[in-house]
């Protein structure tokens, strides 16, 4: 989606991540404006578990997004070094998404691309929600446009209908049953494959996945 930098704030004499986006044609059904405006919605975000949003401005042909530098390690990459995550520890990060989620929604957004590679664990161990870059508005008309990771995404938004707090919520149960499982509920190779499975209802239960838990 775009170029992410570590810059610093010069006035504050802090880290940041800068993210730049080209504000031209390549910017799709969004535009310039819509992007910064929803970069200033999701200021007006102030929770532990969102990455926090410092601004959002346009500069001759490019779109700059500033915000909070996190140090860590994204929950991918945690996958990829080790096993699979402990329930009890999937279900803490589950409650903190929850939260992050929920702070999002009620500033009137969707994130619509909810994964382990958007999640990370900062050193000081919290959890964070991050990388908005195909976010919506609730009342945004272009919502329908099918985005987000496949694997992640709900049947209905892969049918077409739009984003809603229901999705983010599907995705969430997706990340977390990746956590338990280092696989997914359903298994596909193309977006084709994917929705037939869900047509069939072809899924693996978490009981199956992982029969030890509770």
């Amino acid at each position: 989606m775009g170029e992410v930098y570590l810059a610093e704030d010069q006035k504050l004499g802090r880290p940041v991540a800068l993210k730049l986006l080209p504000a031209g044609p390549s910017c799709g059904d969004r535009g310039a404006s819509a992007i910064i405006h929803e970069g200033r919605l999701l200021a007006r975000v102030r929770h532990p578990n969102v990455v926090t949003i410092y601004g959002a401005e346009k500069i001759e042909d490019r779109i700059g997004l500033w915000m909070e530098f996190v140090r860590g390690r994204t929950l991918v990459q945690i996958l990829h070094q080790g096993t699979a995550f402990r329930a009890a520890e999937t279900t803490g990060i589950g409650l903190e998404l929850c939260r992050a989620v929920a702070a999002v929604h009620g500033a009137g957004l969707l994130h619509r691309d909810v994964k382990t590679q958007n999640v990370m664990r900062a050193e000081d161990g919290r959890i964070v929600l991050m990388d908005f870059g195909t976010g919506r508005a609730f009342d945004d008309e272009t919502s329908s446009d099918l985005a987000g990771t496949p694997l992640y995404l709900a049947p209905e938004v892969l049918l077409g209908q739009p984003a809603t707090v229901r999705s983010d919520i599907y995705s969430l149960g997706v990340l977390l049953y990746r956590l338990l499982t280092r696989s997914y509920p359903v298994h596909a190779r193309t977006l084709r494959e994917i929705r037939r499975a869900h047509e069939r209802g072809e899924r693996t239960a978490l009981q199956t996945a992982r029969s030890g838990d509770p």
